[in-house]
């Protein structure tokens, strides 16, 4: 039996964030979903439950937040973790972003062993700490 693969949606506009955030995440441990708009965004997380959002304020179509806020008030999707990944660095932005419903907030540019970790601690307080151990081995697995 294949092992359950953890589900991430990362909502981010810019290609090269997607592109990068893909690599992240191994395939061997990841579902990795992509959206480039709030549209794009709401219609994966309607399809799938995904265990972690990753999510960028600035979209072509709206604030981040909205999708998050969304998140928070359905009862199917209230416990995932959000972490928000942007480029609004000013505290008021942060702060704004964590009484909204978001977990974390990461600022961009962003250190990628900065990410997973927060990613990791995410999901190992949601519940996931076999996502978060399939993650972080799948990792060391690639870098040795």
């Amino acid at each position: 039996m294949e092992p359950v693969k953890c589900k991430i949606l990362a909502v981010e506009d810019g290609r090269p964030t997607q592109k990068l955030l893909e690599t992240v995440f191994p395939a061997e441990s990841t579902d990795f979903l992509s959206a480039f708009t709030l549209e794009e965004g709401y219609a994966l997380l309607e399809k799938h439950r995904p265990d972690m959002i990753l999510l960028d304020r600035m979209l072509p179509d709206g604030d981040g937040v909205e999708l998050c806020m969304k998140a928070r008030n359905d009862p199917r999707l209230r416990s995932v973790p959000i972490l928000i990944l942007t480029g609004k660095t000013e505290v008021t932005d942060k702060v704004f972003g964590l009484k909204i419903g978001a977990d974390d907030y990461l600022t961009k540019p962003f250190a990628v062993a900065e990410l997973r970790a927060r990613v990791e601690t995410l999901l190992r307080r949601a519940g996931g700490n076999d996502l978060a151990r399939q993650i972080r081995n799948s990792i060391m697995k690639r870098q040795s």
